[in-house]
């Protein structure tokens, strides 16, 4: 006897449909898709970027650093030298010149297992520059954005994380 498996069919379809979607939360299937999702909504300022296109490690790094900044002003004020300046993140982080880009376009990614590479090429028209850094990513539960290797050598630093590091490790004036 035969039954109606038009929508058997379809429903299975559709469930291994979803479970391919279940690791690429908003639709982040490829490496490219995750550099140009941040960098269109990320606007140069560090506390304002989405952690959720982050890679957990590099969320966490951020998140230390703008915990670092709101406990430092105070402290600052309450302390021995109550005018000296709190801790600060300062500068681009997310690409490797310090006043930031005026616009991008990415090179090919290159894909090996759960990571990536996507070269991208950043301008800055007011500075009349531009350089290529390397952004590294993971795939994990779709594909995040897990540092920026930086290769102009203008910021003294060699990464996103480079910075973060850095940042993260000025103590917080008791």
């Amino acid at each position: 006897m035969i039954r109606h498996t038009g929508p058997v069919i379809l429903a299975a379809a559709s469930l291994l449909t979803l479970s391919a979607c279940q690791h690429a939360p908003d639709g982040i299937t490829s490496p490219k898709a995750a550099v140009r999702s941040f960098y269109n909504t990320y606007e140069g300022d560090f506390r304002q970027a989405e952690l959720a296109r982050l890679s957990p490690g590099l969320a966490a790094e951020v998140k230390r650093a703008r915990d670092n900044e709101v406990e430092s002003a105070p402290r600052t004020k309450a302390g021995p030298n109550p005018t000296d300046k709190p801790n600060i993140l300062e500068g681009e982080i997310f690409a490797g010149l310090y006043e930031g880009y005026t616009s991008y376009k990415m090179g090919p990614a290159r894909v090996i297992g759960d990571r990536a590479s996507v070269a991208v090429t950043f301008k800055n028209k007011g500075y009349k520059t531009r350089w290529t850094d390397d952004v590294k990513l993971v795939n994990d539960n779709g594909w995040k954005i897990d540092n920026v290797l930086f290769t102009g050598g203008w910021t003294g630093l060699t990464s996103t994380r480079d910075a973060l590091r850095q940042f993260n490790a000025i103590p917080v004036e008791p």
